[in-house]
């Protein structure tokens, strides 16, 4: 090859390379401004918010045995029979 050629393919590597970096620092830029503007949007208009249920009576009420979270209209037996499962699975992954 020629010094011709390999220059001119530098120059072309170059020129893509900051073609490249200055399309990827738009992005983001414009990543940016679109981030601060949607929360400018949030802050001006918040949405409702739910207002907490009468019935519950702190943070450990939803809590069943064991302290695990418990869903309403989720049976008792459908999560036993789910923690065995995974106890099980625990205990046959580890010999």
């Amino acid at each position: 090859m020629n010094s011709e050629s390999v220059a001119s393919l530098l120059i072309e590597a170059g020129s893509l390379m900051l073609i490249g970096m200055v399309f990827v620092f738009s992005f983001l830029g414009l990543l940016i401004v679109g981030i601060h503007l949607i929360a400018r949007f949030c802050e001006a208009f918040p949405g409702e918010t739910p207002e907490p249920s009468a019935n519950l009576k702190g943070p450990s009420a939803n809590l069943g045995q064991n302290n695990q979270a418990v869903q309403p209209g989720i049976d008792g037996s459908v999560v036993a029979a789910i923690s065995a499962a995974i106890h099980t699975h625990r205990q046959n992954s580890k010999k």
